[in-house]
């Protein structure tokens, strides 16, 4: 289950990259790797804010899903917890 919990943010940075480059989802839905290569467009006329946001959104989503696998490892296998 831990295992588990800690591919999720692998999962979600793939799909990220993966829909930024274009060759996931279609552009008319809605995901982040889209919303920063949409965001792209504006960071020379100086619109920093569409590509920082959801930047950031991403990273606290997976550092949150890494932090609560690590929480988890740490609550079923106490032992491992200094590893």
């Amino acid at each position: 289950f831990v295992g588990l919990m800690l591919l999720f943010p692998h999962a979600i940075l793939h799909e990220a990259s993966i829909t930024f480059l274009g060759l996931g989802l279609s552009p008319h839905q809605p995901a982040i790797g889209i919303i920063l290569s949409e965001a792209m467009r504006y960071l020379s006329t100086g619109m920093w804010w569409l590509a920082v946001f959801p930047g950031l959104g991403l990273l606290v989503i997976v550092r949150s899903f890494d932090r609560l696998g690590d929480h988890m490892r740490t609550l079923l296998d106490p032992r491992r917890a200094h590893e």
